[in-house]
């Protein structure tokens, strides 16, 4: 069994963010099974998600004057690819901005969980996962659109929906999957 492994070639940036795309949808649709060999499968199915929706809606949201050169971001990408921003560009980016504020630009934001090793990890947080895909869904359809023609190597993700709310929680155990009623975990106990 080879101890090395990778992620596909990304030639392009407008690959890179495909990637980002189909590794979010990906998490999403495992998620959404519910199905698990080990239960660990699930927090890391989680993780997954996090991390590509952060990727995301920093792409499509972070503020102008936080860009560095070297980020890609909805502001510069078609420059970079030499191709035309999309009509819908100032739709785009005021849609992104709004999640980036939402899951970025809090206390909770996402990277706090993600990032490194704190204290703040022990905290109990649930993931709106079915919320959260729906916010974004829309958006990276519009994204996609512009970049998909002639960027794409491997086979695409088709976009996920979520029917119920899902939760699900980067500190505790529990069950996360798509079932016909709202999923809801027990609050762990206050530490003493």
């Amino acid at each position: 069994m080879p101890a090395t492994f990778s992620r596909p070639d990304k030639l392009t940036d407008a690959q890179t963010i495909l990637y980002e795309i189909d590794m979010l949808r990906f998490a999403a649709s495992r998620l959404l099974r519910g199905t698990w060999e080990l239960e660990k499968d699930q927090w890391a199915y989680l993780e997954c998600f996090l991390v590509h929706y952060r990727n995301l809606i920093e792409f499509l949201g972070k503020e102008q004057h936080l860009v560095k050169d070297t980020d890609l971001h909805v502001s510069n990408i078609w420059q970079r690819l030499s191709v035309p921003e999309p009509a819908q560009l100032p739709k785009i980016r005021e849609r992104g901005h709004k999640l980036w504020v939402k899951y970025e630009r809090v206390k909770d934001r996402i990277s706090r969980y993600l990032q490194h090793c704190t204290t703040l990890r022990t905290e109990w947080k649930p993931w709106e996962v079915g919320a959260m895909n729906g916010e974004i869904e829309p958006v990276l359809t519009d994204v996609e659109k512009a970049l998909r023609d002639g960027y794409h190597p491997w086979t695409a993700e088709r976009p996920v929906v979520f029917l119920t709310a899902m939760s699900c929680s980067t500190a505790t155990v529990g069950t996360c999957a798509a079932v016909v009623q709202s999923l809801s975990f027990p609050v762990p106990p206050k530490s003493k």
